[in-house]
This record gives structure tokens, C-alpha cells and sequence, in this order.
């Protein structure tokens, strides 16, 4: 009776053993994909606020030229939730309060230039660890910073 305690119990734990065994090989199968999707959601999350916020640079560009002549090249500079604007290279003092306002997130860092031939230039346009690059209406690539 008691080796037959003592049999059951070793096969209990071998049994265990092999279920954590599998769990572990499972783990070590799954992680890489889970990061690959985690990665790729991630990138069309940026590349779609990148169009977002390029649509959102025009879109100011055009209100500022209609109430005010505002001049080509037209530049976005973003640093950590705030933006700048300037035409030719000075700061635009604005009195009107303009927002940049769409569904998505802004960049924590980078630059959106409306170039004088209409064309906009994108440089390293920041969300999270994805970085965007765009050159005069070129393909959008956003990669690892």
C-alpha cells in the first residue's frame, strides 16, 4: 500500500513536471509572434497618425494662408505634445489659436514640411519607439527609432 502511495505520487510529479515542460515550450513558441503582432500594431498605428497629422498641417497651412499670406515652405515642428510652425525658417506668431486636432495621437518628436511645390516632407515623426520618414510625397516608412 504505501509503495503504491509512493508510486502515484512520482507519477503525480513527473506529470506535472511535463505539463510546466510544455507550458515553457509553448511560451517560447508564442512570445516572438506575440511581439511580431504587438510590432506591426503598433507601426499602422503610427503610419496612420503620420497621414493624420500631415492632413492636420495642411489643413492649419490653409486656414493660416486664407486669414493671413502665409508663405511656401511651410514647417510643423513637434517636441514632446507641443508643435512650433514657421514659414521660411521664422516662427509664425499666429493670433488665432490653431489646434491640431484628429483621431489618433500626436508626434512626440519630428518635423512636417509643406515644401513650395505643394509637396510635404516627413522627418523622423515620433510615436513611441516607431519613427516615420516621408520624402516630397514619396512612400511613408516607419521603422524602429
Amino acid at each position: 500500500m504505501k509503495e503504491e502511495n509512493e508510486h502515484s505520487k512520482t507519477t503525480k510529479m513527473i506529470e506535472y513536471g511535463l505539463v510546466i515542460i510544455v507550458l515553457f515550450v509553448v511560451l517560447i513558441i508564442t512570445i516572438p509572434s506575440v511581439n511580431t503582432i504587438i510590432y506591426n500594431i503598433s507601426k499602422e498605428s503610427a503610419i496612420t497618425s503620420t497621414y493624420n497629422t500631415v492632413k492636420s498641417v495642411k489643413a492649419i497651412y490653409t486656414s493660416m494662408n486664407l486669414k493671413n499670406e502665409v508663405s511656401l515652405p511651410f514647417k510643423a515642428v513637434f517636441d514632446k505634445e507641443n508643435y512650433t510652425f514657421y514659414e521660411n525658417n521664422k516662427k509664425v506668431n499666429y493670433k488665432y489659436s490653431l489646434n491640431i486636432k484628429f483621431e489618433g495621437k500626436l508626434p512626440s518628436s519630428g518635423t512636417i514640411i509643406i515644401n513650395i511645390d505643394g509637396t510635404t516632407t516627413v522627418k523622423d515623426l515620433t510615436f513611441g519607439n516607431i519613427s516615420c520618414n516621408q520624402i516630397s510625397n514619396s512612400t511613408l516608412i516607419c521603422d524602429k527609432k
